[in-house]
């Protein structure tokens, strides 16, 4: 019988890429990099948290529906088989594509809920308010990677939404800049320091 998806292994190893880039972030800082520099290094390692989140998840929903396959067997009428393999959840998780693809938080847990059922959809565990900076996180690799309109007007209302921010300044400056705002996930450090500080809570608590 095959082992079960390693899980913890799945959670070291997105934390372990998760600090990593921020360790390199803070080198530079602490380096005195030229602010021009640092607000670069500031967006690019965004880009890089919110692909670390983007791995972490596809590998946590495979991970559920091959420790809990019986809502996907039931609600697909699968008989005379109790287990998911690994390679059967990361093809239904890819709906048979390359890679799993989700607009926003509510669109994953949408999608998780019909693979593995509501009760045990990890990322219900997810809070509103850091829900809220992942979706956010997610604006601000959409505008620095692409930069569409339809990217630049999803970054303001999210700034705007989650942290009262009504003109927002570009991602590179609003990332590098400090977050003095007293319910902040890293009060007095860089927003992206708390963005990364929610993904490292949401990896733990999902």
């Amino acid at each position: 019988m095959p082992r079960p998806v390693d899980l913890p292994a799945i959670k070291t190893r997105s934390t372990n890429a998760l600090n990593g880039g921020l360790a390199r972030y803070d080198a530079a800082v602490a380096a005195g990099f030229h602010y021009r520099l640092l607000r670069w290094i500031a967006k690019m390692t965004a880009v890089e948290l919110h692909t670390v989140w983007e791995r972490y998840v596809e590998s946590r929903l495979v991970a559920a529906l091959n420790h809990n396959p019986q809502h996907f067997l039931t609600e697909n009428s699968v008989r005379g088989v109790r287990r998911v393999s690994c390679g059967l959840a990361f093809y239904v998780v890819r709906t048979g594509g390359r890679y799993f693809d989700f607009r926003s938080m509510s669109d994953l847990i949408d999608k998780a809920d019909r693979m593995v059922g509501r009760a045990l959809n990890p990322f219900r565990a997810v809070t509103v308010d850091d829900k809220n900076y992942i979706d956010t996180l997610s604006a601000v690799r959409n505008v620095v990677v692409h930069g569409s309109e339809a990217a630049v007007t999803s970054y303001k209302r999210s700034l705007r939404s989650t942290y009262g921010i009504r003109a927002a300044p570009e991602p590179d400056e609003f990332l590098n800049a400090r977050d003095l705002r007293a319910g902040s996930p890293a009060r007095y450090r860089s927003r992206l320091h708390g963005l990364a500080t929610v993904v490292a809570r949401a990896i733990r608590d999902t």
